[in-house]
């Protein structure tokens, strides 16, 4: 790549972003059409089958 650099410890350590503290799952779920539910970090954390149906046989 060009203009590439490599980072020093200390600019590591500026870096920012991601869920702060242990982010509470319990919140997540699957929508019926197979979508994640819940904050935005519950699609990092888990997966939804594709088809998932809610109480059809």
């Amino acid at each position: 790549m060009k203009n590439a650099k490599k980072l020093k410890k200390q600019d590591l350590k500026s870096i920012t972003g991601g869920v702060s503290g242990k982010p509470d799952l319990s919140l997540c779920g699957c929508s019926c059409s197979g979508a994640v539910t819940g904050p935005e970090y519950c699609s990092l954390y888990m997966g939804c089958l594709q088809v998932y149906t809610c109480g059809q046989v």
